[in-house]
């Protein structure tokens, strides 16, 4: 079984990409990314081994894509900021709005996920 997608990934050829696009600090507890996506613009697929929190420094309109084809549409106003502590299939965020969306990630590495 093929639940968080990595076979599905392989199959079409998609090397998945980091959590983020620039690494900003990291320590034996965190690690921080920047994510900056100008309109229409998708970070790669990527997973996550870690929980999570995503701080919007720039807000917009996002939309989540997992590898299944599924979408979820997100709204992250500047100032937001979300807690992910569940594995979640493999996935890639796309910027739906017409202004560029800023954020920080910050991944917990006392907790490492596996598959």
């Amino acid at each position: 079984m093929d639940q968080y997608g990595f076979q599905a990934a392989a199959n079409r050829g998609i090397a998945l990409g980091a959590v983020g696009q620039k690494l900003l600090f990291e320590n034996q507890h965190v690690r921080v990314w920047e994510v900056r996506l100008e309109p229409g613009e998708s970070i790669h697929f990527h997973f996550h081994y870690h929980p999570y929190l995503v701080v919007s420094l720039g807000g917009a309109e996002n939309e989540i894509e997992t590898i299944f084809g599924k979408t979820i549409a997100t709204d992250e106003p500047a100032g937001s900021f979300v807690f992910i502590d569940e594995m979640r299939p493999v996935h890639r965020l796309t910027n739906k709005s017409a202004v560029t969306y800023w954020s920080r990630l910050v991944e917990l590495k006392s907790i490492t996920w596996t598959v």
